[in-house]
This record gives C-alpha cells, structure tokens and sequence, in this order.
C-alpha cells in the first residue's frame, strides 16, 4: 500500500498494526486527500474507515471520486451493533452496490460474531 490513511476504529486496529498511515478527523478529509494523492502520482491510495463514517465520505465520493474516475481502495469496517454502526453496517453494502463505482475496490472488515 502506497499512502494510507483514514479515521480508525477498534475494528481496523489489527488491520493497520505495524502499517504507516496517517489518521485523520474526518472520512470525507480522507476521501479528498486520497483523490488527491491519485492525481500527483497515478496511484490509488487506500482510505479506511467505518460504516457509519463512509455516510461522511458519500459527498466526496459520489461528486468527484466516481465522476472523475478516481482508482481508490476504500475499507471499511462493518458489524459492530452500537445503533449508529448497526444501521450503516445494514446499508453500506446497498449503497455501494447502487453506486457502480468501476474505479473503487471496496473491502469490508468485519466484527467476527
């Protein structure tokens, strides 16, 4: 991975162990700082963050990313049962399926049961 960076959760940390990323405020921050570092040097970065953060990341997404068909891998955590993840961990892989984004690779990290 060439650049990482998002806003991490108790379900990414074993993922990002022993991996430089950058940790940011927010999942639209890194969306846009991943776009970014795709147009300076022709590589996808590899944004993280959680279900219910990646309805932050949306805007982003939706108005720049897919339209300018920006390459990006986005992770994202899903599963955790507090009332702001359960509800996003129901619809993000709608959504994303709605998207037909052909130039993001989305990964799903998730809670084991």
């Amino acid at each position: 991975m060439s650049f990482l960076l998002g806003v991490s959760d108790k379900l990414l940390m074993p993922f990002l162990k022993d991996k430089k990323y950058f940790n940011v405020s927010d999942e639209g921050e890194a969306v846009g700082m991943g776009a970014g570092y795709y147009l300076a040097t022709g590589k996808p970065a590899t944004v993280f963050m959680s279900a219910d953060g990646f309805m932050n990341a949306l805007n982003p997404i939706t108005s720049w990313v897919i339209p300018e068909k920006i390459k990006m891998n986005i992770i994202i955590s899903i599963g955790r049962t507090e009332p702001q993840h359960y509800l996003a961990t129901e619809l993000v892989p709608k959504i994303i399926k709605n998207l037909n984004a052909k130039t993001i690779y989305f990964k799903f990290i998730r809670k084991k049961s």
